[in-house]
């Protein structure tokens, strides 16, 4: 059973551990939109692009993959089981999440979402803007293991080797088609006036 707005309210506490990134304002019926953090790793970067008020946008090109790290800093309690999620804004305009949809209990950190702009067009991110969603299920008795390992604080070296490289997309592809076909027309026709000419002076000498 998920619990509602007005027990994240009531228990927010428990659930973010750095209060201070707490937003009332991002809690909803039966969840709560995290906001994009302050790392921001594309599949063809070299390092992460950091980002603050200053510097509050990142721009994912058609195809490219990123890794995200969420504003809030999360703790799913033992009794609890938490699913995530992407705003359908976000997902109308061609943004997936790739990363998985559940964190498991006792998790403790930033979550880091890797996603894909899978649309036609550039897709812009802001630094705090919530874009993504996490809610909280009752499970039917508290976790009695181990506590899950550390919780993410950054993006983890091991991630970013992961998703490293360029992306190949259907875009890309159909670039590449195109600048093929238009070599084709160029060489092509250049070989064929070339063997015209040839052939020219081969009919000539044969007249002769």
């Amino acid at each position: 059973m998920f619990i509602n707005g007005h027990k994240i309210q009531e228990i927010h506490a428990d659930l973010f551990p750095d209060d201070k990134r707490f937003d009332p304002e991002c809690v909803r019926q039966a969840g709560y939109d995290l906001r994009i953090g302050n790392e921001v790793f594309l599949s063809e970067e070299r390092i992460p692009i950091q980002l603050d008020d200053d510097n509050p946008y990142v721009v994912l090109p058609p195809g490219q993959f990123a890794l995200v790290q969420t504003y809030e800093e999360v703790y799913v309690p033992k009794e609890y089981v938490a699913f995530i999620s992407i705003w359908s804004t976000y997902k109308f305009q061609g943004l997936i999440n790739i990363s998985g949809f559940h964190v498991d209990p006792t998790y403790r950190g930033h979550l880091i979402y890797a996603v894909q702009n899978v649309g036609p067009n550039d897709i812009r991110l802001k630094y705090k803007e919530p874009v993504f969603m996490i809610m909280w299920s009752t499970l039917t008795s508290p976790w009695e293991g181990p506590a899950r390992r550390k919780g993410y604080y950054g993006i983890p070296v091991e991630l970013m080797a992961q998703l490293g490289g360029p992306s190949v997309t259907l875009v890309s592809l159909q670039k590449k088609v195109e600048e093929l076909s238009l070599s084709l027309r160029i060489y092509g026709g250049l070989g064929i006036a070339a063997f015209l000419t040839v052939l020219g002076l081969l009919l000539s000498r044969v007249i002769k």
